[in-house]
């Protein structure tokens, strides 16, 4: 079944992983964002191209945690992401 978002990247999105976090700046708004190791880690998977199940998956091998634990938390952070423009749907007139 493939009905989950996907998401990507935009563009005017830049970020800069530094030891343990990251940093995001967008391009339009000028406003840049701090994320923590976990929320770094999800945005990197994002930027390699990977999906919510992949995502949830990539955090449970990097981190000590439960697949529900990292799934709610995967699926907070893309929301929250979302909201603020720093990621965009990726199926968006894609096959």
């Amino acid at each position: 079944m493939t009905g989950e978002q996907e998401y990507r990247v935009p563009d005017d999105v830049l970020a800069a992983h530094l030891e343990g976090e990251a940093v995001l700046l967008h391009m339009d708004t000028k406003d840049y964002y701090r994320l923590n190791a976990t929320a770094a880690a999800v945005f990197k998977g994002l930027e390699r191209g990977l999906g919510r199940d992949a995502l949830v998956d990539d955090l449970c091998a990097q981190f000590e945690v439960e697949r529900a634990d990292a799934a709610a938390a995967v699926d907070g952070l893309l929301a929250e992401l979302a909201e603020r423009r720093l990621v965009s749907p990726a199926n968006d007139g894609q096959g």
